[in-house]
């Protein structure tokens, strides 16, 4: 046996054993304190479980939270910025008993580690092998799953190993189930009939050499191609007294839309969400309508049982350039089709009607792919989590 080996196998005897008296769970979301991660860990703090461990925030900048004080909850740079920090965060790697993420990944250092990957999307859509890295393997204990239906997919598509996949439905769904009007908490001086949350889904970005459709738009978003496009649009929702919500993907540019001045077309950001105090899907579930197009939060909005526009304009460079898990995507994917600034303003005005063509297709699909429709799912993945846990330091 090496040095190396022997001291690893030491570190592990002294930091994982049950005797040890300082008990961490790492947590990670993007944006901080969100995403799936967030309401387990309020949960966490509901069941008191941080009085039993240490829970620890990988956060973008820990200088945020310096006015964030819970017991037992501390918050370290995901990025450590000096020697002190880069040996911090070993230390913790070391001494953790399990680590939460949806988004930035964390590794395990020792195998009786609890490694939960909460996920980002709640479940493919587009296909993700074409940009996956070879050596992309999920190491993850628990990776949760809103059903079976999902289980092949996931496994191809992510390297999950069929054995970590927990059938639970997604801890930020159980959001939309609240009845607290959280678009006042955004809009406080929202004088509108309808609001509308429109969600695209990445396409590409300055930032990087992914690209998931070559679709050239001129403003950077589907079914919109010029200012007279979106002039017109406004004019149908201001007509009708709807306000249209853009969450753009982070990633996405959208530059010349910004210079624009609508009166019922505005953009939010995660800032804008996280200055209101609330979480992305308190909103979402607020809202009376989806538009969206290839994006997982077409799966969790069938839970609202709320009208779902879908963007396809550029579907057919979509399938060449990244492609879909399903033979035909449209047997899934059910709504009302977008392919124009015209056929965009004719959802608008359905949703002013209350008009829903789709509502018993969508609900079929809602009934295939979610094993729960309630909002249970962060109590069954925290009990799940408690329980591993126990087992493996009992």
């Amino acid at each position: 046996m090496g040095i190396k080996t022997a001291l690893r196998k030491t570190a592990e005897k002294i930091f994982q054993s049950k005797w040890y008296p300082n008990k961490k769970i790492l947590l990670e979301s993007k944006p901080d304190m969100g995403c799936q991660t967030y309401p387990v860990f309020q949960y966490m703090l509901k069941e008191g479980l941080n009085e039993k461990y240490k829970l620890i925030w990988l956060v973008s900048n820990k200088d945020e939270y310096k006015d964030v004080h819970i017991k037992n909850v501390k918050f370290l740079n995901y990025e450590p910025q000096n020697f002190f920090e880069r040996f911090y965060r070993r230390y913790l790697l070391f001494t953790s008993r399990a680590m939460m993420y949806s988004n930035r990944y964390i590794g395990k250092v020792f195998d009786k580690q609890l490694l939960v990957y909460l996920r980002h999307g709640t479940a493919s859509i587009k296909s993700r092998i074409k940009h996956r890295r070879e050596n992309d393997i999920n190491e993850s204990d628990i990776s949760i799953s809103i059903s079976h239906f999902f289980d092949d997919i996931d496994v191809m598509e992510l390297n999950i190993r069929r054995e970590s996949l927990f059938e639970s439905g997604c801890p930020r769904s159980d959001y939309l189930f609240e009845s607290v009007d959280y678009c006042e908490k955004l809009f406080p001086e929202n004088k509108y009939d309808k609001i509308i949350i429109w969600m695209p889904t990445f396409r590409k970005t300055d930032s990087s050499d992914r690209i998931d459709s070559t679709f050239e738009f001129p403003l950077g978003l589907p079914c919109l191609y010029s200012n007279e496009d979106c002039e017109r649009l406004n004019e149908a929702l201001a007509n009708n007294n709807i306000l249209l919500v853009l969450k753009p993907h982070p990633a996405q540019d959208l530059s010349v839309l910004k210079s624009m001045n609508l009166s019922n077309f505005v953009t939010v950001y995660d800032s804008d969400i996280k200055k209101a105090g609330i979480q992305l899907y308190q909103f979402l579930g607020s809202t009376d309508a989806l538009i969206t197009d290839y994006s997982s939060v077409y799966y969790d909005y069938l839970l609202t049982g709320k009208n779902i526009g879908i963007t396809i304009d550029d579907i057919d460079e979509y399938v060449k350039d990244t492609g879909f898990v399903f033979d035909n995507v449209f047997d899934i994917l059910v709504g009302e089709y977008i392919k124009n600034t015209d056929e965009f303003i004719e959802f608008v005005k359905h949703i002013a009607s209350g008009e829903d063509s789709k509502k018993e297709q969508r609900e079929k699909v809602c009934n295939l792919v979610h094993k729960y429709k309630d909002n249970q799912s962060t109590k069954r993945v925290y009990e799940h989590i408690v329980e591993e846990l126990e087992k493996r330091y009992q």
